[in-house]
């Protein structure tokens, strides 16, 4: 027992850098198995980020392709980013920090800015939906409230998701836990009163709002499978953080598959059944939860589900900051962790009084695809492919003065080209404004799946120039030649 409360004291300890920093974790220090896993990702896929997902699937499709789209679309990207795991897993380090193999020193800094930036808009949804619950709480209890209330009460929000992230990575998973199985319970009791309603087969036959918005339906299927698959590839910005943490490398695969794909699938799915069944009772369309909440389960069940909702807000974006706050420090090493977490609490603070991110929220999915399709697509070429699953923790810490990821000035030359033209490769496909087709090859591959095998496919082709690979490959000639003089001197 004594032993248990030295290790949670260690690990609660703010400056401990194990847990709150950049060193590498060693297998005996790792603290989360596969259901751990699962529950902290889960946590972060039942936020009602999911929820408004599936109000804007349900604007287009219909249930059965929807469903289909959701399943099929987000498996495939699950299976594909989960594999990023493989390696923050094996060498107990953040995505960011292998990055700077991927992108250089000073390419990863600039790269980081913008990612980690732009991954919060999420959170921002998760406030305002949290806003929108309180609201209509404190209605159904006589207290009315303006829509001028809602970005103050979202930001109370993002305080509270603050105050547990600063506890760190036990407060984290402690309140997933708790909370998980909860919203799990209150996932199946909406189902089960929409069910009571509406048949399935009545659901089948409800015609989405825009049916007609992108054309044939092949089009319109396609469309929404790229906003699924986008979906996904929004965990990259924190796919490292729990990842790094965790005891071995399968538990770590499939936990994050099954939180970040198949919870989060599952919780996307409830959003279209529930938006269609709005549709089918009110003649409406919304993407918020609590409207389908209220008009659909009664005044006891309604109240009940918002208060696990607002919940779960709090405990997602709590998660979410403790992961950004923790790849932020890839930047500056020395940062403290509050001052870094409190820092993003104020940028989703700024974001949410700005009010653009649902206004955008097509364009804001296709910047997620546009951009970490590629860097996906990049890292595991680059992993697996070019570097045969080895990469120099030396040269990532710069021990010993060893900087074999400096390539040019800072930046990988190679690797940033291969981003530029995956991002090419997408606009090639994809009109992210309008939200629509370009050409019949999205058709396909979808804008992101174009753009990751532009860029993948590109990157591998100049590592097999032979000058190109020697730039590349520095950190394995380094080490080789490190051997070759440690062999000479032990024998002399």
């Amino acid at each position: 027992m004594s032993n248990n409360s030295n290790n949670n004291s260690q690990i609660d300890n703010i400056s401990n850098e194990s847990y709150y920093g950049i060193i590498p974790l060693v297998k005996k220090d790792k603290i989360y198995g596969f259901w751990d896993v699962f529950l902290v990702t889960g946590a972060w896929a039942i936020a009602t980020w999911a929820y408004v997902q599936g109000g804007e699937i349900a604007a287009v499709l219909g249930l059965k392709q929807s469903l289909s789209s959701i399943f099929f679309g987000m498996a495939l990207a699950g299976l594909v980013i989960s594999l990023c795991v493989v390696i923050t897993t094996r060498y107990g380090i953040d995505i960011w920090i292998y990055q700077k193999a991927l992108l250089g020193y000073l390419g990863l800094i600039i790269f980081a800015v913008i990612m980690l930036a732009t991954q919060l808009g999420y959170d921002v949804i998760n406030t305002e939906v949290f806003a929108s619950s309180v609201i209509k709480i404190m209605g159904a209890s006589g207290i009315h409230l303006s829509d001028s209330w809602t970005p103050w009460i979202a930001t109370i929000c993002a305080l509270l998701g603050l105050w547990i992230a600063l506890r760190g990575p036990i407060a984290v998973r402690n309140a997933t836990r708790i909370m998980v199985p909860m919203l799990l319970l209150i996932g199946v009791i909406i189902l089960a009163t929409v069910f009571t309603k509406f048949s399935f087969s009545e659901l089948l036959q409800v015609k989405p709002l825009y049916a007609n918005e992108y054309g044939s339906n092949h089009e319109s299927y396609m469309v929404v499978t790229e906003w699924n698959i986008a979906f996904i590839f929004g965990w990259f910005a924190s796919i490292g953080v729990v990842s790094r943490l965790t005891k071995t490398e399968r538990k770590s695969y499939w936990g994050h598959f099954g939180g970040f794909t198949f919870i989060m699938a599952s919780f996307v799915s409830i959003g279209v059944i529930t938006a269609l069944a709005m549709l089918a009772a009110t003649g409406t369309e919304s993407v918020d939860p609590t409207d389908w909440l209220l008009e659909l389960g009664g005044p006891v069940l309604s109240i009940l589900s918002l208060i696990f909702i607002s919940i779960a807000n709090i405990t997602t974006v709590a998660v979410s900051l403790y992961g950004i706050a923790i790849s932020t420090k890839v930047l500056k090493p020395n940062l403290k962790f509050k001052y870094v977490t409190t820092f993003w609490a104020g940028w989703i603070v700024v974001l949410i009084f700005w009010g653009g991110i649902w206004e955008y929220y097509h364009v804001f999915l296709a910047l997620l695809g546009a951009t970490a399709g590629p860097i996906v697509a990049l890292i595991l070429v680059d992993f697996f492919l070019i570097r045969k699953s080895k990469v120099s923790l030396k040269a990532l810490y710069k021990v010993k003065g060893n900087d074999a990821y400096n390539y040019t000035k800072g930046i990988n030359i190679p690797a940033v080209l291969s981003f530029v033209v995956g991002i090419i490769g997408y606009l090639f496909v994809y009109e992210p404004f309008e939200g629509v087709p370009r050409n019949s090859i999205f058709l396909y591959t979808t804008g992101t799946g174009f753009g990751m095998i532009v860029s993948g496919a590109f990157y591998y082709i100049l590592s097999l120039i032979p000058p190109v690979k020697r730039y590349l490959l520095q950190d394995q000639i380094q080490e080789e030649d490190e051997k070759v003089i440690y062999s000479k001197v032990k024998a002399k």
